[in-house]
């Protein structure tokens, strides 16, 4: 071997110069990145539940398409962050990436064409799987007419109840159809248990800080933030009568709890729910399954009613959280993005285990054939509870979408709470939250021109 070097004048000598160069080279062959075969498509998720799935899965896949070779990354709480800043830099963006429900506004701001995402409508029309998926929930998703994204889940929302408390003071939660029939059950069960003056058994807890609920019962209601067209509404005679509503089992009939801690699935909420404080709570599918994980000792204790209607005959669920699934502009081949998409969220085998271990119902019609959704639940004595979220899913209400989603979350939380403590009333707290967004858009408008 000839070396172009002057080894005479080195420190070392000519051996162990050549040994030296040798480790060099060797190591460039080491730890030089092997070459991978297949098309690489780079998968970007959030949520740890979903990375494990799939990371479990995907053998499966890529013996189906050796042309495909699948780097899914979890970039957790950042990933948002990491998206948006990809797409502004327009640099190192996935193909294929997943976005929970109150982030996607953030990527549909400014004009159309800007927006970072493919519009997967003509896919989901040729080859069939509008029909095959729950139409409303497309909604989250979709602005402008076009659709961004294909949901992960439906989410739909039932009562979750401790039927031995309930029947302690002579409550049949079976019977409960509406609304008011709550109230006059909840005012039996709201308790004082000690005799010191202050009630602590109360008929459910909710989240007066947050959005959650109360988005809950406007939901519910066919109303929302935003309509159809994207325009704000949140100061309609509807929203305004739902967050009174809201209030008065605070303050009124006095049979609510604030959410202990920070959210439902808080530690301090569960130890609530555990020494019997909480005797129901509005509850998505995934919520059922965080309960099993965290606090399995209370199977047999709770069991589960479609939510109250707000009138007879009416809507008896709702829908919280979301997830979509999407391919990016950056992707080189859609073709092959567009395959593993249709793994990741349409394998039956797939959607059956993500049920087994997070509760969660797919939004795939053809999927709830499956004997697992059938099954008795002992977690709820028994009861067959993914046979109630497959009849609730068909009445799942649509949640539109704007740019303007976090923002107006944000400002949302604010004015809930101002109305239960009563520092404005839900008129004076909504009329101003929409003023408040309305002149943010407009604000923007100016600066970039009304988006097309």
């Amino acid at each position: 071997m000839y070396f172009p070097y002057d080894f005479e004048g080195f420190p070392l000598s000519k051996g162990p110069m050549v040994m030296l160069v040798l480790f060099f080279i060797s190591c460039f062959f080491i730890f030089a990145p092997a070459e991978e075969e297949g098309e690489k498509i780079e998968f970007w998720v959030f949520a740890p539940t979903h990375y494990h799935e799939y990371q479990a899965r995907f053998p499966i896949f890529q013996a189906q398409h050796p042309e495909i070779n699948v780097k899914l990354i979890n970039y957790g709480n950042a990933m948002h962050d990491k998206l948006l800043t990809a797409f502004l830099s327009d640099f190192g963006a996935p193909d294929i990436v997943e976005v929970e429900i109150t982030s996607i506004g953030r990527f549909l701001k400014g004009a159309l064409d800007e927006v970072g995402f493919v519009d997967l409508r003509t896919r989901l029309e040729n080859e069939g799987w509008m029909d095959k998926l729950v139409q409303s929930r497309f909604t989250p998703w979709s602005y402008k007419g076009r659709i961004y994204g294909i949901p992960h889940d439906l989410h739909p929302v039932v009562l979750l109840y401790r039927d031995d408390l309930f029947k302690a003071v002579d409550v049949e939660m079976t019977e409960i159809e509406t609304w008011n029939d709550f109230i006059d059950a909840g005012k039996k069960a709201a308790r004082d248990l000690d005799g010191d003056g202050t009630i602590d058994q109360y008929a459910i807890v909710l989240d007066n800080k947050s959005d959650s609920d109360y988005f809950n019962l406007l939901l519910q209601r066919g109303a929302g933030f935003f309509d159809a067209d994207g325009n704000v509404v949140i100061d309609s005679e509807i929203a305004i009568d739902t967050l009174a509503f809201f209030v008065s089992l605070f303050n009124e009939h006095e049979i609510a709890t604030p959410v202990y801690g920070t959210w439902h699935g808080d530690p301090s909420n569960y130890a609530a729910m555990q020494d019997g404080q909480i005797l129901s709570i509005l509850a998505p599918d995934w919520y059922l399954g965080l309960l099993k994980s965290q606090v399995p000792q209370m199977a047999g204790k709770w069991k589960a009613i479609s939510m109250p209607a707000w009138e007879q005959g009416g809507r008896r669920t709702t829908t919280r959280g979301g997830t979509m699934i999407g391919i990016t502009k950056h992707c080189k081949n859609p073709e092959l993005a567009w395959e593993l998409l249709k793994f990741t969220y349409f394998d039956t085998e797939g959607l059956i285990n993500r049920y087994e271990t997070t509760s969660i119902i797919p939004p795939l019609k053809d999927a709830w054939d499956a004997q697992i959704y059938k099954e008795p639940d002992e977690y709820l004595g028994g009861q067959h509870i993914g046979e109630l979220f497959i009849e609730l899913s068909s009445d799942i209400p649509p949640r539109y979408q704007n740019p303007y989603w976090s923002e107006a979350a944000d400002l949302l939380n604010d004015a809930i709470f101002n109305a239960v403590t009563e520092k404005q009333t839900p008129k004076e707290a909504l009329t101003s939250l929409a003023e408040k967004v309305r002149t943010i858009i407009a604000k923007d408008q100016e600066r970039w021109g009304k988006m097309q």
